[in-house]
């Protein structure tokens, strides 16, 4: 990897250089276009550093001329004034990142890695950044999984490195549709478990059998109980439980539960044999466990239980900055290179999107699938279905966010 320095400001370029090395090519006149043209298309990952200064009158020239050069690798815009213009729906679309003035080195690195140069810019550095290169690796290996790049999602992705494999129970709360799964399937990897993982909605298992399908029960235990079932319980021995929906557990098997979890052992129903089972716990809701401890949903001693480690997921609404890493994220897993334009660009970043980052990449399939072929871009006016997006009263009310937050930021 090389960085290739877009500039008039030699002490910027002096000290890039001192920071690392013969890895960092100057281009100080417009004249040298064509030989960074060569030179980036020589590098395997080349990572091109624009300041919005080298053009006095209107820094869109420079841009607009590396697009049509179609110099390729990571394009990063170092700015202090052009991310708040009225200009940034053409960076979003153009995909460039965005990495303010005066930076440091080391957000310049983390910049970096956020784009996923960490192996090759490890050449470049000095043992001190080296370190600081592999704990921001240890902490945010999981931003593929659980994308985003604002501060409540980083601070999830911290909360799940540091847990690790040293949990018991974590209980996840977060809104339909904010990534409770995406987390657990994070922490079952975290948990290093080889044995199985145990998926239960507790909102489809009928209170009435709610006993036996967890616990299990004997032959004969009840009328139709005409043959022995082991329940989910023992079927998670040595592994991990999920426990999707708390909130709809019937409260008859809560006591059950607690039992459980503070002595691992348990009694299938109509058996006078006590078993074991030993597995971590993951559960998850869509409200807070004190909220269902006060409405009487949840046993005030199972609440105490679960509460210990918990895991806020944000509403997509609180983290907006989030929503074009999103949108490259899942349009590039559909095996979509198309972009939303402008004018729906901003419908999605007006939404208030109430089934949060589901709901998002639901909108995102039918931009995909309504667009028509020889589509440059992906337009809400494209939609024939039902949709957030199609319907004039779904964003209106709740006003366009700021300029800042559109702009998805290294």
């Amino acid at each position: 990897m090389s960085l290739f320095l877009i500039t008039k400001d030699v002490k910027l370029r002096s000290a890039l250089n001192r920071q690392f090395g013969m890895g960092c090519h100057w281009v100080g006149t417009s004249e040298r276009f064509t030989e960074l043209k060569r030179k980036a298309e020589d590098d395997n990952c080349p990572v091109i550093l624009m300041d919005e200064d080298f053009c006095e009158h209107n820094p869109l020239v420079l841009i607009e001329g590396l697009l049509a050069l179609k110099i390729p690798g990571t394009k990063i815009l170092l700015t202090g004034r052009l991310a708040t213009s009225k200009h940034h729906p053409f960076l979003i679309h153009n995909s460039f990142g965005i990495l303010r003035k005066p930076f440091s080195a080391d957000q310049l690195i983390e910049g970096l890695i956020t784009n996923g140069k960490e192996a090759s810019l490890a050449g470049h550095l000095n043992e001190c950044q080296l370190e600081q290169l592999r704990r921001t690796l240890r902490i945010d290996r999981f931003s593929s999984e659980l994308v985003g790049a604002s501060r409540q999602m980083v601070l999830v992705r911290n909360i799940i490195a540091k847990i690790g494999s040293s949990f018991r129970a974590v209980h996840i709360n977060g809104e339909t549709g904010t990534g409770k799964e995406v987390v657990a399937s994070l922490l079952r990897r975290e948990a290093s478990q080889s044995g199985p993982f145990v998926i239960v909605n507790c909102s489809s298992i009928p209170g009435t059998l709610a006993d036996t399908y967890l616990f299990g029960n004997e032959r004969g235990a009840y009328t139709d109980a005409k043959q022995a079932h082991e329940g989910v319980v023992k079927s998670a021995d040595g592994g991990l439980l999920f426990l999707d929906e708390i909130e709809d557990l019937a409260k008859e098997v809560q006591g059950k539960l607690l039992r459980l979890l503070e002595t691992k052992k348990f009694r299938p129903l109509g058996s006078d044999r006590v078993l074991c089972s030993d597995f971590k716990l993951i559960t998850a809701s869509n409200v807070p466990l004190a909220q269902l401890c006060k409405k009487g949903s949840l046993w005030f001693d199972l609440y105490n239980r679960l509460n210990r480690l918990v895991i806020n997921l944000p509403p997509l609404r609180e983290h907006k900055t989030d929503i074009p890493l999103l949108i490259g994220h899942h349009l590039a897993s559909i095996g979509e290179r198309r972009r939303p334009d402008r004018d729906t660009m901003g419908k999605i970043m007006a939404y208030h999107w109430p089934g949060n980052v589901r709901e998002l990449f639901k909108e995102l399939d039918l931009l995909s699938v309504f667009a028509p072929t020889e589509a440059k871009s992906l337009s809400c006016r494209e939609i024939l279905t039902e949709s957030a997006l199609s319907r004039k009263d779904s964003y209106q009310d709740y006003g366009f966010v700021s300029q800042h937050d559109v702009i998805s930021q290294l």
